[in-house]
């Protein structure tokens, strides 16, 4: 492979790591109506993003590229932050969920149960 090429190869491996972390940031910020599934972050060429994979790429990066690595990496830093943050709203809600209901936190549900009496 030329220098070229693995140049590409880092460039597109960006691309996607960035990809990834847009559709991160859309989902800690959206609202169910505002981002509907699959209406998410896709591709230039429009196939929708599954998610990173570390790529596999034999060649160090080209300096070139740290800069910009390294914004990714401090975005990435603050979206690790932002998802801790929502967890643990999302925990304290459903535990006010839970008291106001007056649902015990064992995950079982007290509410009413339905018996089939037509067997």
């Amino acid at each position: 492979m030329s220098s070229g090429d693995w140049d590409l190869a880092w460039e597109a491996a960006l691309d996607e790591l960035e990809l990834s972390l847009q559709e991160a940031e859309q989902l800690l910020s959206a609202t169910p109506e505002a981002a509907p599934a699959g209406e998410l972050v896709v591709r230039p060429d429009g196939t929708p993003v599954r998610g990173w994979v570390p790529p596999q790429l034999n060649s160090p990066m080209p300096p070139q590229m740290l800069e910009r690595a390294q914004d990714l990496l401090a975005r990435q830093a603050e979206l690790i932050g932002a998802t801790m943050a929502a967890m643990a709203s999302t925990r304290v809600n459903r535990d006010l969920v839970g008291r106001i209901s007056g649902a015990p936190r064992t995950g079982r549900s007290t509410g009413a149960v339905y018996l089939d009496i037509r067997a």
